[in-house]
């Protein structure tokens, strides 16, 4: 039995040489693999050009990975970088930053009073887009803004939308002809122009109804459109 006891000890002994030989082995090549690598500097919130130039005296390749709106970092600042500071890359390792294009915030721009082409041109330039539009009677000419929500001036997520109200023009009204054979010229005239009516009026002989209408057109009880026009046969 003496026997087997020592070859267990000899196993076990040589079980536990086997593994700090590979315990050795694997420190002694991570050893070997970290000592040609550069520890990354933190960059995040130095600008652009600044963090490149120290990347570069590290000997690492900066690299512009992209941009975002961030509020607490200011235009061309670094905001994030890829590895993280601390951790550690091969010489000419490529680092990879994200740059801050400033904050998403704006105000939004006056529209009121613009053509609606405008008014997205506008909303372009403040990195802001045309949300749902109405369009209603008004007197403004048709395809101006009439008003805008929110209002201009309002702070406002770059992204976000701007409602609108926009003119369709003056409403045209409608009227029903009046009557006007009997009436003398000028009556008939004058009340045509009341109505937002145009008068077109010739010239007949009719005895008996000196300066007064004798025919019209349209007829009375059409209906008829604002700034229409109305022909009238006077009598002379």
């Amino acid at each position: 039995m003496n026997w087997q006891k020592t070859a267990v000890r000899f196993a076990a002994i040589g079980g536990g040489l086997f593994l700090l030989s590979v315990l050795s082995g694997y420190i002694a090549m991570s050893l070997t693999l970290e000592r040609g690598k550069i520890e990354v500097p933190i960059v995040v919130g130095l600008e652009l050009k600044e963090a490149a130039r120290q990347l570069r005296e590290m000997g690492l390749q900066p690299r512009l990975a992209g941009e975002e709106y961030h509020p607490a970092f200011p235009k061309g600042a670094v905001v994030r970088q890829t590895p993280a500071g601390g951790n550690r890359l091969r010489k000419n390792g490529e680092v990879r930053l994200i740059i801050s294009k400033g904050s998403d915030e704006t105000l939004a721009p006056e529209l009121v009073g613009q053509p609606i082409t405008q008014a997205q041109r506008l909303l372009a330039e403040h990195g802001l887009l045309l949300g749902p539009t109405a369009k209603v009677h008004a007197a403004l000419p048709a395809g101006v803004v009439i008003s805008q929500d929110p209002p201009a001036g309002f702070p406002s997520r770059r992204g976000s939308t701007v409602s609108v109200l926009v003119s369709l023009g003056e409403e045209e009204r409608f009227y029903v002809m009046p009557n006007l054979v009997g009436q003398r010229e000028e009556e008939a005239v004058t009340l045509l122009k009341e109505m937002g009516l145009e008068a077109r009026v010739s010239y007949e002989s009719f005895p008996g109804q000196d300066r007064r209408v004798v025919q019209q057109d349209p007829s009375f009880g059409t209906r008829i459109k604002e700034r229409e026009q109305v022909t009238l046969v006077i009598a002379q």
